[in-house]
């Protein structure tokens, strides 16, 4: 997940940690990059009081000010240290403000190689018009030559609070397409003019508010209609047949209902799956929405679940499977994918538990034994198709 949280922790209201907490427990990041951090006492706060929901052990990367400008807006990275090491933390000077760098260790019992995912966190220069572009260009070109001191396999994440208004830019085209190693992508692959334009109103992250009169005139008014916050993924991560890939369609902007164009996040005609008190957190939070996405490996994390796969679901009609796998989950539904391996260990089928009762169609599948696996569970089950 990225997600601008507005000069926090002084914007109002007061405790958005808190709020914040609210807004974490719908998708349970284990990596949460972060911009418009103040001070570190803003970071304490998050770690004290922004992961309450979960067990994991998320903690924090070193805090370190923005040494290319002004140090009151800051990024950061917290992560779940149950899957990932953070064995660099260091940043790249721009002429405006640093992109922090992290190099990530997954924690996994892979024994025939180690992996590591690069991460960058940004915050753009914002406000449109042939400087600011400029002065965004600049930024990503300091960014793609950076990645010339890296592998040319190196699994790349860029992501942060861009202020892009449209593809077309200078910056976004050196990203994709220009002198660089190691090309990133927008895993949805849809470029075009975001700025105003109700065509992309799925896509849209700024703003949540249709005026900042309320808020002490911190952050942005104008309703949501701009796309300014992204994940770019390395042409290596879009592919499934690696150790660690994107999972696709799992790009979202938490909050967006998609009826959202020009209006307040929690406005009631932006109903849909995102329900109105979730819509109300990230109004009261930021001017922004945050973006996620899921990552997969195929290898098991070390610290797996204290629970087995067993004590999670049983199959009611046997683990001998016509044309369909009957699975009964028990009272916690895994947020993590299924995976379906045939036995060379290829990744044959993957879906997402909706139901405590649920029917995989296994129609698509040749006849024999496969295994059902829970991502980050350490154990399997089998079942035949005949």
């Amino acid at each position: 997940m990225t997600y601008n949280l507005l000069e926090f922790p002084e914007a109002p209201p007061n405790n958005r940690e808190l709020i914040l907490n609210d807004i974490l427990s719908h998708h349970q990041p284990d990596l949460l990059a972060v911009q418009e951090l103040q001070t570190p006492n803003g970071a304490d706060l998050i770690s004290d009081f922004a992961f309450n929901y979960t067990t994991a052990n998320m903690q924090s990367a070193n805090f370190v000010y923005n040494t290319s400008g002004g140090n009151n807006l800051n990024q950061l990275l917290f992560y779940n240290a149950d899957k990932f090491d953070v064995v660099v933390n260091d940043q790249i000077s721009t002429n405006l403000r640093d992109i922090n760098y992290y190099k990530l260790q997954l924690l996994t019992t892979n024994s025939s190689s180690t992996l590591y995912i690069h991460l960058f966190v940004a915050h753009l220069k914002a406000s449109q018009g042939d400087f600011n572009e400029q002065w965004r260009f600049d930024m990503v070109q300091s960014f793609t030559d950076f990645l010339f001191t890296l592998p040319d396999d190196a699994r790349v994440i860029f992501a942060g609070d861009m202020n892009f208004y449209n593809s077309n830019e200078s910056a976004v085209q050196q990203l994709i397409i220009g002198n660089t190693p190691i090309p990133v992508f927008d895993p949805l692959d849809d470029l075009g003019d975001w700025h105003t334009n109700a065509s992309f109103a799925d896509l849209h992250t700024q703003s949540t508010r249709q005026s900042n009169n309320a808020f002490s005139d911190f952050g942005a008014g104008g309703g949501l209609d701009d796309r300014f916050d992204f994940i770019f993924l390395s042409d290596n991560l879009l592919d499934n047949s690696q150790p660690i890939y994107y999972d696709t369609d799992s790009y979202k902007t938490i909050g967006n209902n998609t009826n959202c164009y020009n209006n307040n996040i929690n406005a009631s005609a932006c109903f849909g799956p995102y329900d109105q008190d979730l819509r109300d957190d990230l109004y009261n939070m930021s001017d922004h929405l945050p973006v996620v996405l899921t990552m997969n490996t195929v290898d098991d994390f070390l610290a797996v679940k204290s629970y087995t796969l067993n004590d999670m679901l049983t199959l009611p009609n046997g683990n001998h499977v016509d044309q369909t796998l009957k699975i009964k989950w028990g009272n916690h539904l895994p947020e993590q994918p299924i995976i379906i391996y045939n036995p060379l260990g290829q990744n044959v089928m993957q879906f997402y538990a909706q139901d405590n009762h649920q029917s995989i169609d296994m129609s698509g599948l040749s006849k024999g034994m496969y295994y059902l696996k829970i991502f980050g569970y350490q154990d399997v089950i089998k079942f035949i198709v005949h």
